[in-house]
């Protein structure tokens, strides 16, 4: 079923997109609550078995209604597809404004009409609005929430969504990221209300993706409800750009941590009583808890239980790579956020303060400044290369891409299932890129200051180190499908002829940018160190290509060599 054009003058103004599949118990109210800002639905049955159809051909908001082929199960379920024959549909009715708003999600009457006004009024055109997701029980949630969707755009001609089939952001592509915009409405989301409904939506998510490929993991779809609070009315005078709200901290138990510090070691005993020393001495506004996870061989876990006897001690058998360490830590982690401090970092006072209260203002990533604590030149040579965008004269702000480090929103890392576990370096690198596609958004504070001690302290540490920051690269790039494509090269060509040139010219940009003149003496006086530090990360990224993928690297190199060989040529 498909509505006629419509003339200029009777464009809807707000059309909502609404694919759905066996929802019948949620579609009386989904439909109560849509009615209250939007002026027509664009529904999409996804071969449901149970009365979905029937209730959407009935329901006078629905003004187009798309159909799949009737199904059993979940395999083969395109969500991307779907979504892209919505926005498709939406060509001939042309509204001025679209938004996806699933099945299992309500706005309140109070933030209906806040969220109709905005868009009558001070919406603009080109921006991709974002609203925070409440997971509730009754008329309580048990989130703050650092969960941001974004589903609000104007429509225009010819838009997509992106083309990756399942948890991508519903934003079409030609509205890049940095012009996402988070608003203070908020969505509830009814759809994990109960552990019944958890375990339906784990099973469907394993259906439809059995082997992981879009998510590493769905364990934490089961995870029970957390700490729940009475929701709160929209205020008459909250603005749509307003602050999150973070009152009413009686509803929550102020006993549990609000922060849990995850310090990774291994065969540290140097340094591990410094680090988890400085960590315990925070001094918080909120309750935080410090879990030192250790692995090796030496008496690391032992100088913790001695000299930190409130302090839990995570003991890992041989040598753990870090993701495996992390989801040690996370495993027991009681904390709604969670950073990971580092056995070689010292945090400085008042970092936990200033980390809490930004993720308390809304935002699931948090990154801070880095100071350097490895004076020697490989060691300035090692802290430019890996931490030029965390300089402590940078100042705070919105990030426009995943951080290269932060603390997390611990739900957010439960949903995705943690960290992979095979990588030696470059795991939360991962993660933080993950996070960022699902819409998650990051910030960095100033304020949160912490002083890397880099193994670095000579040049051959300072090789070592960054041939394995190149191999985890590498990993990366073959795990996220960006080399390998089409067999022409063009994916390697630029880590093959471009890869140190544009490393140092980022890490100069960033000195130049937020540096001060100290850093800016420093970069001058190590540049021999850097550029054997971006050699050595260059030979790493090769080696790791030629073991995981020998053929295709061998076949996709030398057609990138003899096509450059040509256009020198002509």
């Amino acid at each position: 079923m498909v509505a006629p054009a419509l003339g200029v003058e009777d464009r809807p103004l707000l059309a909502c997109l609404l694919p759905a599949r066996n929802c019948e118990r949620d579609l009386p109210a989904y439909f109560r609550s849509v009615s209250r800002f939007a002026d027509v639905v664009i529904a999409l049955d996804d071969g449901s078995t149970d009365r979905t159809l029937e209730i959407l051909a009935g329901e006078p908001l629905v003004r187009v209604l798309l159909i799949n082929p009737r199904r059993n199960g979940y395999g083969g379920w395109d969500d991307s597809a779907n979504r892209n024959r919505l926005l498709e549909a939406a060509q001939d009715l042309r509204p001025v404004w679209i938004m996806s708003l699933d099945s299992d999600e309500l706005i309140e009457p109070d933030e209906a009409r806040a969220l109709r006004a905005f868009v009558e009024t001070d919406a603009i055109p080109g921006l991709g609005y974002g609203f925070r997701v409440h997971r509730m029980v009754g008329r309580r949630t048990y989130d703050r929430s650092n969960l941001v969707v974004f589903r609000l755009f104007a429509f225009e001609p010819g838009q997509r969504f992106p083309d990756e089939r399942l948890h991508f952001v519903p934003v079409p592509m030609s509205i890049r990221s940095t012009r996402w915009v988070t608003t203070s409405f908020r969505i509830q989301h009814v759809g994990a209300s109960t552990a019944a409904r958890r375990h339906e939506r784990f099973l469907k998510y394993m259906e439809a993706d059995p082997s992981n490929e879009y998510q590493p993991d769905y364990v934490g779809l089961l995870a029970p409800e957390g700490r729940t609070m009475a929701w709160r009315t929209r205020e008459p005078d909250e603005t749509a750009l307003g602050g999150r709200w973070s009152g009413a901290e009686d509803a929550f138990d102020s006993t549990a941590p609000v922060l849990s510090a995850i310090i990774i070691a291994q065969d540290d005993e140097a340094t591990i009583a410094e680090s988890v020393g400085a960590a315990v001495r925070q001094e918080s506004d909120h309750p935080f808890e410090v879990i030192v996870v250790t692995s090796g061989r030496d008496g690391t876990a032992e100088i913790v239980r001695r000299g930190f006897p409130d302090v839990r001690v995570v003991e890992l058998r041989g040598r753990a790579l870090p993701g495996a360490a992390r989801n040690a830590g996370l495993a027991v982690a009681r904390g709604e956020y969670i950073s990971f401090p580092g056995s070689h970092v010292q945090v400085s006072p008042g970092s936990f303060r200033a980390r809490i209260a930004a993720h308390d203002a809304g935002f699931a990533m948090v990154t801070g400044s880095v100071a350097n604590g490895t004076l020697t030149p490989a060691g300035w040579a090692s802290y430019l290369l890996d931490h030029a965008t965390s300089l402590p004269t940078r100042p705070s702000g919105d990030l426009a891409g995943p951080p290269a480090h932060c603390s997390y929103e611990a739900e957010a890392l439960r949903r995705i299932g943690g960290f992979p576990e095979g990588m030696r370096a470059g795991e939360d690198t991962v993660v933080n890129e993950r996070l960022w596609r699902l819409g998650y958004r990051a910030y960095r504070s100033q304020e949160i200051e912490i002083t890397h001690r880099s193994p670095c302290t000579n040049l051959p540490r300072l090789l070592r180190h960054h041939f394995v920051r190149g191999r985890a690269m590498a990993k990366i790039l073959v795990h996220d499908r960006r080399i390998f494509e089409d067999g022409t090269g063009v994916g390697l060509e630029s880590w093959l002829f471009g890869y140190g040139r544009q490393r140092i010219r980022g890490v100069e940009r960033n000195v130049q940018t937020w540096g001060d003149d100290h850093v800016r003496v420093q970069l001058a006086r190590v540049r021999p160190h850097l550029l054997a530090g971006v050699a050595a990360a260059w030979c790493g990224i090769w080696f790791e290509l030629f073991a995981l993928r020998p053929w295709g690297t061998t076949r996709v190199l030398l057609h990138s060599l003899l096509d450059r060989g040509r256009r020198r040529r002509a």
